[in-house]
């Protein structure tokens, strides 16, 4: 897994900003093996063909910049970066008001909203504020359900595409398997 250490931008003369991302792997080597990328390098294109999008350098860099992207974004929008979990920033379910308030109790991220107790939620200064744990879970279990989703359309255009192939290579001494209806 892959932690994210901190961004900067850097301002070379005469040319546009640079932002950067200083990225180290989970566990033991997190302090020996921090390493600096461009982020208009590491971040996927995304006018690619279906050709591009199957291989597997590209998954390796969507993979990657799902973990960077939500906390890329919400550094540049000035917001803090949580440790684990989504930013507060890439939820469309709070404002950028009611992420600040909820910034100040030390909850950075959509898992921390989730986790939150009752108790907690109903002392935030916000209206309808015991409704936000419940409104972070839904978002949490509507992102895995989709992940799954597309994970079954992916498994199911593969077995269809090895349909096709062992059609293709079925020689001209094999029958082809016909299903009788039972009557």
């Amino acid at each position: 897994m892959t932690a994210i250490v901190q961004f900067r931008t850097t301002y070379p003369v005469g040319k546009d900003p640079v932002d950067w991302v200083c990225v180290a792997p989970s566990g033991e080597s997190y302090t020996r093996t921090q390493t600096w990328h461009r982020v208009d390098k590491i971040r996927p294109p995304e006018n690619v063909d279906d050709g591009v999008k199957s291989s597997p350098s590209y998954q390796a860099m969507a993979g990657r910049w799902s973990v960077i992207g939500p906390k890329y974004e919400a550094w540049k929008s000035s917001n803090e970066i949580p440790d684990d979990g989504i930013a507060l920033a890439a939820w469309s379910g709070v404002t950028p008001e009611i992420a600040e308030i909820l910034r100040r109790q030390g909850i950075k991220s959509v898992e921390s909203v989730a986790a939150m107790s009752p108790d907690l939620a109903s002392k935030l200064p916000m209206p309808n504020a015991r409704k936000l744990p419940q409104m972070a879970k839904d978002f949490l279990e509507s992102r895995d359900k989709v992940a799954e989703q597309n994970r079954i359309a992916d498994l199911e255009e593969q077995l269809a595409a090895m349909r096709e192939l062992l059609e293709a290579k079925r020689g001209p001494g094999r029958p082809k398997k016909v299903e009788e209806d039972a009557a």
